[in-house]
């Protein structure tokens, strides 16, 4: 729950319901869901199958004629259905889920204003009145308070105090602003004398304390439709992000195309087709050099200062290009690296079940063992490497795909290779072979 602290100012003193913030907490903890679903199934499979063998019922089905892959088959079943719904809701639920939060967040961060004034800015956005607050501290007093009524075209006058300080009604429909040492000022009835300069009197009210009292219609929170959101690629299904990819490609493609034709007709010689062709003549390049060659210096070295020029700026704009080619790349490459990571988090659910049921089966230590421990290594390599590629793959240091199949295909093996140990009854985590080994060697010397 990191992601929280982020938003815990924008959250505290909003008098938000108990349920809004439920949701808000429930949404964002979803997304924990992909990465920490293979370590469950990691965790239980070692605990499971490490309490078979701890109670010998393994070695009971074994002298039945049931292997362990046998054994493991139902256990599979189960983890690959898992997967499958992993994957879906990834990529179906999650993504709605996602938009809902991004809604609510941006919501609640905007639902009260004392917090959202910013200093030395004049705020208009209190119905009726405009406020500048000159200095804003953390225990909401405020200093250099200049506050505008808006109202009756502007001739409702002003109000300036030099401090005071912010806070809401309980019921949080209000905003009350205390303030001290001050002077308002409005405008009085003008007086109009024949002959005479024109004035607009204002009328001083020098005040040591002052309370103005704000109604925050259209601050409460108000839930608005999250269709409506900017799309972020987490806040996509694959389909959308592969259409959206796709969309990119072709913009990219006509983008260097159209740069291609404007730099042709802008920096290539084109033939003169005002002309019959029969009387164009085409210089070569030793003939036109010659001609620059004859011509005037003072002119000579205005056509070479030119052409440097030209071709300066040639070389700034294809740089500028490519630099821009070079981030489309990257953006478009994010898109395969979101496509990826779901299947990646899927797969790496079977993956940690070949890890995890060999490995308690040959260990034969059920419970919060050592087991366990060399259990969450073994995920943390895993979580370690495969977010490591995401923020590379994300940065186009590495390539996306790869990325994010990195982690999978080094653990991979591992479990290929505890798999065929535990069904050949290998002893290679049991103290007592190693113990029988070091007696042989003492023994033999």
């Amino acid at each position: 729950m990191i992601w929280m602290v982020k938003y815990l100012e924008d959250i505290i003193g909003k008098g938000l319901d108990f349920i809004v913030i439920f949701e808000m907490i429930a949404r964002g903890s979803l997304n924990q869901i992909p990465f920490s679903l293979p370590l469950a199934i990691l965790l239980s499979s070692i605990m499971t199958y490490g309490k078979l063998g701890e109670t010998i019922e393994l070695t009971a089905m074994k002298s039945l004629g049931v292997s362990l892959t046998k054994a493991m088959r139902p256990l599979l079943v189960f983890t690959v259905g898992l997967a499958i719904g992993a994957y879906f809701f990834a990529n179906n639920y999650l993504p709605y889920s996602n938009k809902k939060l991004s809604s609510l967040m941006s919501d609640i961060t905007r639902t009260k204003p004392e917090l959202l004034i910013p200093e030395g800015v004049f705020y208009n956005n209190l119905k009726g009145y405009t406020i500048r607050i000159g200095k804003k501290y953390r225990d909401k007093s405020i200093a250099d308070v200049l506050i505008f009524d808006d109202s009756n075209d502007g001739k409702g006058g002003f109000v300036a105090a030099d401090s005071g300080s912010l806070e809401l009604s309980k019921n949080g429909n209000y905003l009350i602003l205390n303030l001290i040492n001050g002077n308002t000022y409005k405008l009085d009835k003008e007086k109009i004398r024949p002959g005479t300069q024109r004035k607009l009197p204002f009328v001083k009210n020098q005040f040591s304390r002052n309370r103005l009292i704000f109604e925050l219609t259209g601050f409460t929170f108000e839930k608005s439709d999250p269709n409506k959101r900017s799309k972020h690629l987490k806040n996509m299904s694959n389909s959308d992000i592969a259409h959206h990819k796709d969309s990119l490609e072709l913009k990219q493609k006509k983008e260097a195309f159209n740069i291609v034709n404007h730099l042709h007709y802008k920096y290539f010689f084109i033939e003169d087709t005002t002309f019959l062709r029969d009387t164009v003549t085409a210089f070569s390049y030793n003939e036109l050099i010659g001609s620059i060659d004859s011509i005037e210096d003072s002119k000579r070295k205005i056509i070479q200062k030119t052409a440097k020029e030209t071709a300066s700026k040639l070389k700034r704009k294809l740089e500028v290009e490519k630099k821009n080619k070079q981030n489309g790349a990257i953006y478009i490459g994010r898109h395969s690296l979101e496509i990826h990571k779901k299947y990646s988090n899927s797969i790496a659910c079977i993956i940690m079940f070949f890890i995890g049921a060999p490995f308690g089966a040959i260990v034969r230590k059920g419970g919060l063992g050592l087991p366990v421990v060399i259990g969450v290594l073994l995920f943390l390599l895993y979580y370690v490497l495969s977010t490591t590629m995401y923020k590379m793959g994300k940065k186009g240091d590495f390539d996306p795909i790869w990325g994010m199949w990195l982690a999978p295909l080094i653990l991979s093996p591992v479990g290929l290779f505890l798999t065929y140990k535990a069904a050949t009854d290998s002893s290679i985590f049991r103290k007592e072979a190693y113990k029988a080994v070091i007696k042989r060697l003492f023994k033999k010397k």
